[in-house]
């Protein structure tokens, strides 16, 4: 059923069920601020700590991540 409706809306490639709790996973951490216990039990993943491993990333953007990245560097803040 689900390859048929990608077939009709035209999708590229093979579309899998179970791309669909990882979109959700990684859409909930974004949410959540990272949070894997959210992520784990809104996805009834079995470990939080696998959810944190696989879904876990720095805010790319923040001042903290920044300023961490400029010392590592040795540039000034």
């Amino acid at each position: 059923m689900l390859r048929r409706a990608g077939n009709r809306a035209e999708l590229p490639g093979r579309i899998k069920p179970h791309a669909f709790r990882h979109t959700t996973t990684a859409k909930v951490m974004d949410a959540s601020g990272n949070d894997p216990m959210v992520a784990k039990e809104a996805g009834n993943w079995s470990s939080a700590r696998m959810v944190d491993e696989v879904y876990g990333h720095p805010d790319q953007h923040s001042p903290e991540f920044i300023a961490a990245l400029q010392t590592v560097w040795g540039e000034q803040a």
